[in-house]
C-alpha cells in the first residue's frame, strides 16, 4: 500500500497583504483537515520589476516578518506542515527564519538553479513546478541531483489558467512523470473551477495515476472574489473534498497483482472445479462422460483441478460420489 496522499490547501496570494484576511484564512485552512498550508511569500522587488503590471498587487502582498511567525505557530499548533512559495533568497531566507516546513519554487523560478540548490539545501521538503516546462529542461535537471536529494523532492504538475479547462489537464502526463522519473514524489496542482463539482472529481481522478500530493486552492467565500479564488474552495467545501479523497484514497490498494484475502475468497466460490457426473469407483478412466467442470459446495484448493483437460484420461484412486470434487491427490 502506497503512503497516505498528502493534501496541500493553498492559499497563494488570497491572503491579500492582509493580517485579518491571512488568519482567517489560516483557521479554515486549519479546519479543513488538509495535510499542510501553503502561502506564496511575494515580496516586490524580488519577484518584478517597477514597471511590471501587477508589481504594485505584489508590493501589497509582502507583510511583516512577526505575522508570518505567527501563522506558522498556529499552523504546528494544529499539527499541519506549512510550506511557502519563494521567490529568490530573500524570501527562502524568511520561510526559513518563521519556521516552514518546505518550500516550493513555481514555474517562474524552475530556471533559478542557485536558488533551487540553495532549497534543497537549506529545506527537506522542496516542491518543485514542472507545468509548462519542456522535458529536456526536467531531465537535465533532475540528473545531477543525489538519491537522497531526490527524495526530498516532489514534482509538481498542473498550470493555472483562471480555471484551467478539463481538457487542458492532460493527467495521462503525471503518470509519464511518475515512470519517468520514480525516485520522485509526484504532485498534481488542480486549478479547475472552484464554483463546479469539477473540483471534487478531478483530484479524484488524478489519484488513479498513482500521484503522492494533490495541492488545491481555498478561498473565504468565493462571492469575496479575493485573490486566487477563481479555483478555490471554501473551508466547508474543501471538508468534504478532503472526505472524499481520504475514503476514495485506499481504493487505489496494492502496488502488486498478488491476490488479497477477498479476492482469494472470491476465486474460490466463484471458480469452478472438476467434480464427478455419476458415482464412480477407483480403477476408472476420467472422460468428458465422467466428469464436468462446475461450482460445487467445497471450497476452492491448492488440490482442486480447474482445467478439465488435467482430469480426462487419469485414473481415479478412489470412489468418489456424483457431484463430489475430484482433486489431484484422487487421481
Amino acid at each position: 500500500m502506497k503512503n497516505k496522499i498528502e493534501i496541500i490547501a493553498e492559499i497563494a496570494q488570497g491572503f491579500e497583504g492582509s493580517e485579518k484576511l491571512t488568519t482567517l484564512l489560516t483557521k479554515g485552512a486549519i479546519a479543513s483537515n488538509a495535510d499542510a498550508i501553503k502561502f506564496q511569500l511575494v515580496y516586490a522587488d524580488e519577484l518584478a520589476t517597477s514597471d511590471y503590471e501587477y508589481y504594485d498587487l505584489f508590493k501589497d502582498l509582502e507583510m511583516e516578518k512577526d505575522v508570518w511567525v505567527n501563522v506558522c505557530k498556529k499552523i504546528h499548533d494544529a499539527k499541519k506542515k506549512v510550506y511557502f512559495d519563494v521567490f529568490g533568497f530573500f524570501s527562502l531566507n524568511m520561510a526559513k527564519e518563521i519556521g516552514a516546513d518546505g518550500v516550493k519554487l513555481s514555474t517562474t523560478e524552475f530556471y533559478n538553479n542557485a536558488l533551487f540548490d540553495c532549497a534543497i539545501a537549506e529545506f527537506d521538503k522542496v516542491y518543485l513546478s514542472v507545468g509548462g516546462i519542456p522535458v529536456e529542461d526536467i531531465d537535465k535537471k533532475l540528473s545531477e541531483l543525489s538519491e537522497e536529494q531526490a527524495n526530498n523532492i516532489c514534482l509538481m504538475y498542473g498550470f493555472q489558467s483562471e480555471p484551467t479547462p478539463l481538457n487542458q489537464n492532460n493527467l495521462n502526463k503525471l503518470s509519464i512523470l511518475k515512470n519517468r522519473y520514480p525516485e520522485f514524489r509526484i504532485g498534481f496542482m488542480d486549478h479547475s473551477d472552484g464554483a463546479l463539482d469539477d473540483a471534487f472529481y478531478l483530484p479524484l481522478v488524478a489519484m488513479g495515476t498513482g500521484i503522492d500530493v494533490i495541492e488545491k486552492h481555498i478561498t473565504l467565500d468565493r462571492e469575496l472574489e479575493i485573490e486566487d479564488y477563481i479555483s478555490g474552495i471554501t473551508p466547508s467545501d474543501f471538508i468534504k473534498f478532503v472526505g472524499l479523497i481520504r475514503r476514495f484514497e485506499p481504493v487505489m490498494g496494492l502496488c502488486s497483482l498478488e491476490l488479497t484475502e477477498q479476492e482469494e475468497a472470491y476465486r474460490s466460490k466463484a471458480t469452478k472445479s472438476v467434480v464427478a457426473l455419476t458415482d464412480l469407483k477407483a480403477g476408472d478412466v476420467l472422460t468428458t462422460d465422467s466428469v464436468a467442470l462446475k461450482r460445487c459446495s467445497k471450497m476452492i484448493t491448492e488440490s482442486s483441478i480447474l482445467e478439465i483437460e488435467f482430469a480426462l484420461g487419469k485414473t481415479l484412486k478412489v470412489d468418489i460420489k456424483s457431484d463430489s470434487p475430484i482433486t489431484k491427490d484422487f487421481v
